[in-house]
């Protein structure tokens, strides 16, 4: 099998400088069962060096060319000018075109199957036509803007309102125009694939659940005297409104939680709520940045996500899950994800009750021992990135 790749970053394993690391990971899985021959066409946005390159493309036996983005793209950037995205139509890097010699020789290559990588490179479709063509979108933009537009803490201000509502329109207006019904675009999540489909009926969707990047077995025990829980991730727009409210509720129900917790912030920008906590008598570390991911998230039991906006599958909990950690999360973080509530994770609806989880738990380990374990064991099966892949490449196989 020949697979032609066009992608906006370079894969990477441990997702540098990138949105995802999804490409990486599939190409990994076809690699698991398909004698398969891979040309990857990147504009390299996350910057990725040439012995890195190298790197990957001996880990993944594949050949990486890179392209040039426009240059204007280039000067805005380097002159603080991207302000000036407000006289696009369209989003930035749908303005990046493949050179005639690249059309040709990937033509030329006779691939079974053309792969794009990321919605704003979706027109590229058309330089294509005929061919079994796949955009991995992976997420539905235009979903997330809406989303963003019926949160009434995102929307306090005319500027907010201004601001989604014109990116919603960018992304609208971008998918309605790439659009093809002879195209089938992935997504990893299912709201998305939906959403995408209700506003552009003519095209052919398709959701899969996304790949396992990296896990480790370990025994699921959760440390005495202190239960050790955890917040991953940088502390950014995507969790900041729903980690503060929820990180102020813990502040106040210190005298019933802090004996039996001892807690970790793992990612950057988690300082002020670190000393707030220690101040407030928890035991509390902040680690802002790990050399071994999955090695430091193992140290721990319980990890918390309190995501409450966003699209697609949130990596980072799909990472705690699989290695054996109880996951305790908004809906929005456990979206996309092949978990039950109260089965296999804990979905909370509010600070009120995942506090009263909290105190709960220190009585009850062996019940969320058990729901850690099945957890794991559902996202092992139903993650699995060969069986993904499978899924994906095996339309056109």
């Amino acid at each position: 099998m020949k697979l032609a790749l066009i992608s906006l970053s370079t894969p990477t394993f441990n997702n540098v400088r990138a949105a995802s690391a999804l490409p990486y990971h599939l190409i990994l899985g076809a690699k698991g069962f398909w004698d398969v021959k891979i040309d990857i066409y990147s504009y390299n946005i996350n910057s990725i060096d040439n012995k890195t390159i190298k790197q990957v493309e001996s880990k993944l036996g594949v050949k990486i060319h890179l392209l040039e983005k426009p240059r204007w793209i280039s000067w805005m950037m380097i002159l603080h000018m991207m302000f000036l995205r407000v006289l696009l139509k369209y989003p930035l890097y749908n303005y990046c075109k493949l050179p005639q010699q690249c059309i040709n020789a990937i033509r030329a290559s006779n691939p079974n199957i053309i792969w794009i990588y990321g919605e704003e490179l979706a027109g590229l479709a058309k330089h294509f036509q005929g061919s079994n063509c796949i955009v991995t979108m992976p997420d539905c933009e235009s979903l997330y803007y809406y989303r963003m537009l019926r949160q009434p803490w995102a929307t306090l201000k005319l500027q907010q309102i201004m601001k989604y509502s014109f990116v919603y329109w960018q992304y609208k207006s971008m998918e309605r125009h790439f659009c093809k019904n002879d195209i089938t675009y992935h997504f990893v999540g299912k709201a998305d694939a939906e959403f995408f489909k209700m506003m552009n009926p003519q095209a052919k969707t398709l959701f899969l659940r996304h790949p396992l990047y990296a896990y480790k077995n370990k025994e699921i025990k959760f440390h005495q005297p202190r239960i050790k829980l955890l917040f991953t991730g940088r502390y950014d727009f995507y969790c900041q409104h729903g980690s503060d409210d929820l990180l102020s509720t813990l502040e106040k129900s210190n005298t019933s939680l802090s004996p039996y917790y001892e807690i970790t912030f793992l990612g950057k920008g988690w300082e002020k709520w670190n000393d707030r906590l220690i101040n407030t008598g928890y035991l509390s570390q902040h680690i802002p940045f790990a050399p071994d991911y999955i090695a430091e998230l193992q140290k721990h039991d319980i990890q918390v996500n309190a995501i409450d906006i966003g699209t697609g599958t949130k990596g980072k909990v799909l990472d705690g899950i699989a290695n054996g950690l109880l996951i305790i999360g908004t809906s929005y973080a456990m979206e996309n994800i092949a978990v039950e509530t109260n089965k296999s994770c804990v979905i909370y609806k509010n600070n009120t009750q995942l506090v009263s989880v909290l105190q709960e738990i220190p009585h009850q380990i062996a019940r969320y021992e058990a729901i850690a374990v099945e957890g794991r064991k559902c996202v092992l099966a139903a993650h699995d990135r060969e069986k993904v892949s499978k899924k994906l490449f095996g339309f056109f196989s």
